[in-house]
Order: C-alpha cells, then sequence, then structure tokens
C-alpha cells in the first residue's frame, strides 16, 4: 500500500509543527511500503494530479491519497482487503477522525430514514489505474471538493463507500489555520456517502444539488440514477469566485 501526499510547509510555525507530526506518523514501518510526498509548488494538487500519478508510478497497486494533515493507524490496511474483495472499480472515500471517540460528526441526515451520511472525507483509497475515466479535476482541501468528486465517481459507475467506522484516518488540526474561505466551496451535486465499517460495502448516498448558494435540494437517490443531476452539476463545478 502506497501513501501519496501533497508536501506543504506552513508559514505559521503550528500549523507546520502539525504536518511534521502527519509526516512521522506515516512513515513508521508497517503501515504503507512507500511513502510519496509530491511538492507541485504553491499550488494545490487536484484529484486529478494524484490519480494519474498513481497510475504512472504505481500501476496495480493500492493507492492512498489524503490531505497534508492525515495521519493513519493500522486499520488502514482494511482498505486493501476491501479492494481486493471489490468486484468492479471502487473508491474507498474515508471520513476523518478528530479524536478517539468518533469519525467526524459533519454531514446530513435522511429524515425518512434517519441515515447518517458524512459530508466530509479526507483520505481516498483505490487501485492505481483500475479507475474509468471521470472528471476529478477538483482541488483538495477546499469545501466540498470530495463530495463533487464522490457524486462524479459514482455517475461514472465507481462504487464509492466510505468505512469510517472502522478505518481511523486522524485529523491534525488543533491550530485551525486555514487558507481557504466559505466563497472557495465546490458548487453542483454533491454526494454524501453512507458511514459503515469495514464489512458493510453500503453504496447508499445522499445527492445535495447545490447549484446556487441558496438553493439546496436533497434527497437520497440510488447510485446510477444520476443523469438529469450530471448534465448541469459539470457547470458549475468550479469555486465560486470572489
Amino acid at each position: 500500500m502506497i501513501l501519496i501526499q501533497q508536501r506543504y510547509t506552513s508559514p505559521d510555525p503550528r500549523r507546520e509543527a502539525e504536518l511534521q507530526e502527519v509526516r512521522e506518523t506515516n512513515s513508521v514501518a508497517g503501515r504503507f511500503s512507500r511513502v510519496e510526498l509530491v511538492d507541485p509548488g504553491t499550488s494545490r494538487m487536484s484529484f486529478s494530479d494524484f490519480f494519474r500519478l498513481a497510475a504512472e508510478r504505481f500501476p496495480g497497486r493500492t493507492c492512498v491519497i489524503a490531505n497534508s494533515d492525515i495521519a493513519f493507524d493500522a486499520s488502514i490496511c482494511l482498505a486493501d482487503k476491501i479492494l481486493a474483495a471489490a468486484a468492479g472499480p471502487l473508491l474507498v472515500s474515508l471520513t476523518r477522525w478528530d479524536d478517539d471517540v468518533a469519525p467526524s460528526m459533519e454531514g446530513r441526515v435522511d429524515p425518512d430514514s434517519w441515515t447518517f451520511y458524512s459530508h466530509s472525507q479526507d483520505a481516498w483509497v483505490f487501485v492505481a489505474g483500475g479507475l474509468p475515466p471521470f472528471e476529478s479535476g477538483f482541488r483538495l482541501g477546499l469545501p466540498a471538493c470530495e463530495n463533487r468528486l464522490a457524486f462524479e465517481a459514482a455517475a461514472a459507475g465507481i462504487a464509492v463507500v466510505n468505512p469510517a467506522l472502522s478505518i481511523r484516518c486522524r485529523h491534525h488540526h488543533a491550530s485551525a489555520v486555514r487558507t481557504w474561505t466559505d466563497h472557495d466551496s465546490y458548487r453542483g451535486p454533491l454526494l454524501f456517502p453512507k458511514l459503515t465499517t469495514a464489512d458493510v460495502g453500503d453504496r447508499k448516498a445522499l445527492v445535495v444539488d447545490r447549484r446556487g448558494w441558496r438553493s439546496r435540494k436533497s434527497a437520497v437517490r440510488q447510485i446510477g440514477d444520476f443523469a438529469g443531476l450530471v448534465r448541469g452539476g459539470r457547470e458549475s463545478s468550479r469555486p465560486r469566485e470572489n
């Protein structure tokens, strides 16, 4: 299993200390056979950048991409087993853990079933070169980037699962230093995957059609029932301009 992260050096000493702790934690032997820290300069990398890099350098290998402030423990190995058992293309999209109690409870609840759908994921696991082409030019670290990615992946026939109840990717951000605002958030149809354990490959999801800033339509949809949303969603996939 290979971990790929963007190397980011923060000018804030508190933030940089957190990022350094993450790098040291992820370098512990036994979790990853290789840790690849990519330095593209000052720009944020997009998911498509990571997918392309993984396919070129590590074809057929299980790869993990994650935000720069995400560290892993041994539970990440469960993702490899999930991918090995998959019948088709699969993207494991993991909600972060902000503490040792439970995954981050950011998301929405379907009022009919009282099922929780996570709106925040910070790590993604896949087989390099094993995903079909799909729109993934969303920059990591910006609000709703993960939900736009998840929607486009599911619309392309990729199974999106979130077994974060079993797999702990730990968020290191006590400094609360941020370099984005809410105006940087992606628009378009957003997919919130259901939180499950590693034993439950549930593809159920809540889709929020976020075209405008005041309009938020939501509905529980079956995977593949996205034709009407995809056409308009890609036109409004970029973050709002300041």
